[in-house]
Parts: C-alpha cells; sequence; structure tokens
C-alpha cells in the first residue's frame, strides 16, 4: 500500500507545501481529524520536488502501536526510538530539508496525515568580503 502524497503548486515565498496521507483510502472518512500536533520534519526531495524521504520525531502522545497503526501496514514505513522513517518507492531524494508540519490524529488517536508546511530551502546570508 502506498501512501497518498499531494503537493502544492511552487509558491516563490513559501516553496512547495505536502499533505501525506496514510490512512487507506478505502477508510479515508469526511470530517475525522480531531486533532493537530505540530512537529518538524526533515524530508528528502527529488529534483521535481517530490518527496523521496521523510522522517519526524513522535510526540509522546503518539508513542504507541494504536497511533501508528496506519504507518504500520506499510513496509515503508518504520519507527527507531520514537522517529518515524518513510521511504516512498521509486524515487531518491536530491535535498534535504527541514521544516514545520503538522500531524493529524483522527478521533480514535491514530495518525492520519502528516501536513508539511512550506519546503523551501533559506537563503544563506554570507557574503563575501572585498579585498
Amino acid at each position: 500500500m502506498a501512501f497518498q502524497v499531494d503537493r502544492s503548486p511552487f509558491d516563490p515565498e513559501s516553496g512547495f507545501e505536502y499533505y501525506i496521507c496514510f490512512k487507506p483510502p478505502t477508510e479515508v472518512e469526511g470530517d475525522e481529524v480531531e486533532s493537530r500536533i505540530s512537529v518538524e520534519a526533515a524530508l528528502s526531495v527529488s529534483e521535481t520536488g517530490d518527496v523521496a524521504d521523510i522522517s519526524f520525531m513522535l510526540p509522546k502522545m503518539c508513542r504507541n502501536d494504536h497511533a501508528l497503526s496506519f504507518l504500520k501496514r506499510d513496509p515503508t514505513a518504520a519507527c527507531v526510538e520514537n522517529r518515524v522513517f518513510i521511504a516512498l518507492p521509486g524515487l531518491n531524494g536530491d535535498a534535504v530539508f527541514n521544516a514545520p508540519a503538522t500531524l493529524e490524529l483522527d478521533h480514535a488517536g491514530r495518525i492520519v496525515a502528516i501536513e508539511i508546511n512550506g519546503c523551501i530551502p533559506k537563503t544563506s546570508t554570507f557574503r563575501p568580503g572585498h579585498a
């Protein structure tokens, strides 16, 4: 089972925004998101802007098998020492970024999705000196 990944059009100010749904399409219902938790995600993207890999630290309330039930169904996802690693098949990352993200939980406390809120590298403030 592959996760559903949606990507916004590129915005020069904020970059891309991604929405990765972990819940199978047959189980997705309307207004199922009960709570949201802010996290920081590390992701690698391909040269075309597609997400190849993503990693994030689990909040304390999500460090249980029930909260991870949708993630554990997929062999591309792993949880090691409270950090989730997901490798999306068929993609290779060319660049790695840290970005603010939001985990979405359903009414049962299961992680159903992650929203990555803008992914654009910060420009360097380094200015070479003139001799």
